[in-house]
């Protein structure tokens, strides 16, 4: 029988059909990726102006920031409900459609007038080179956080969503995102009375109470109030990652799961603390996305029965197989999964 790091294929096998049958709800930032394609050998001077047009030869859309993270634990997982806010626009619409296609629901989703649904729009030219390369992206965000009726009808569906629920996800991405200071209350409170929440936050990860806080190395030290490199770079000892993960927790009144890039994770969950290694990858890799699909595949994994460490390495192998997904925001399935644990177990 095959093991990673200790976690066997029998036992990642009995947490797969667990994590399947939850009930999930992902509260996070919405957001339509859209890649426009320009084929540029077809490309002429515009008589009108002196430049070069991008024809457009085809179109890729996808969920980003929590609607990525919900099309992760969807992979994974039965019965997963975003929750969050669209504009009346049509990359608002772009993104309900497109999570129509995926058997993913919109009903907790809250549409807005005169709100900006954010996107990240992606030239990619390709000349004769047959090679995609990307433009600077073209970027639609809010530009305030959600307030006063827009807040109480997110919150009311937020605690709909949440009534027979198993676990929460939090993807707090945007500076003016939905999850505003009365909703991130609510968040805690919930939290506070009993369901798992777990939590990606950029920039607010410490002002969560009661949750499973998962910040990358340099999201953990600033919330702590470390310089930046302190915990990113390769020479950062053991030592001082735990004391950082503990200054989290204690701080935050909460579990913490701290990734670290090509250096694995570090968990501190129950009062265990757990270190993972991560798995050695050979370029090319693309990192876009890997945090999301790290937190989809660890939460379910706790919430399935797993121990901190068991749902440390299955978040490992999750987003290993993300990053060799390039050019797009990648999932991991539970046959990926089992099929990178058997390649690189002993």
């Amino acid at each position: 029988m095959k093991n990673f790091q200790g976690l066997t294929s029998e036992r990642l096998n009995e947490l797969l059909h667990k994590m399947k049958k939850l009930k999930v709800v992902l509260l996070g930032d919405m957001c339509i990726d859209i890649y426009w394609f320009a084929d540029m050998t077809k490309s002429q001077l515009s008589r009108e102006t002196p430049h070069f047009p991008l024809p457009v030869t085809h179109e890729k859309m996808s969920p980003g920031a929590g609607g990525n993270v919900a099309v992760n634990l969807s992979v994974l997982c039965d019965n997963v409900r975003p929750v969050g806010v669209i504009g009346n626009d049509w990359r608002g619409k772009c993104l309900t459609e497109v999570f129509g296609k995926l058997n993913i629901p919109s009903d907790y989703i809250v549409e807005a007038e005169n709100r900006v649904t954010n996107a990240y729009c992606k030239p990619m030219r390709r000349g004769y080179s047959g090679v995609d390369v990307e433009d600077p992206r073209i970027d639609f965000e809010a530009s305030e956080a959600i307030r006063d009726e827009l807040e109480e009808k997110l919150i009311a569906k937020l605690e709909e969503a949440c009534l027979d629920a198993d676990v929460l996800c939090v993807s707090d991405q945007f500076e003016f995102g939905c999850v505003s200071d009365k909703v991130r209350e609510k968040v805690c409170e919930i939290a506070g009375k009993g369901l798992l929440t777990f939590v990606d936050s950029r920039s607010r990860i410490s002002l969560y109470r009661n949750c499973v806080l998962k910040p990358n190395e340099i999201e953990c030290a600033r919330a702590v109030g470390m310089d930046d490199s302190s915990l990113s770079s390769a020479e950062s000892d053991e030592a001082k990652l735990e004391g950082a993960i503990r200054a989290l927790s204690e701080k935050a009144n909460a579990s913490v799961c701290m990734t670290l890039g090509d250096r694995g994770c570090m968990v501190l969950y129950g009062g265990e603390l757990a270190r993972i290694n991560a798995v050695k990858l050979s370029d090319p890799i693309d990192v876009c996305g890997a945090g999301d699909c790290f937190i989809s595949a660890f939460s379910l994994a706790l919430a399935a029965g797993a121990n901190a460490k068991e749902a440390g390495i299955i978040g490992t192998l999750a987003s290993a197989i993300c990053v060799k997904k390039i050019n797009m925001t990648g999932s991991a399935s539970g046959e990926e999964l089992l099929a990178l644990l058997m390649s690189e177990g002993e």
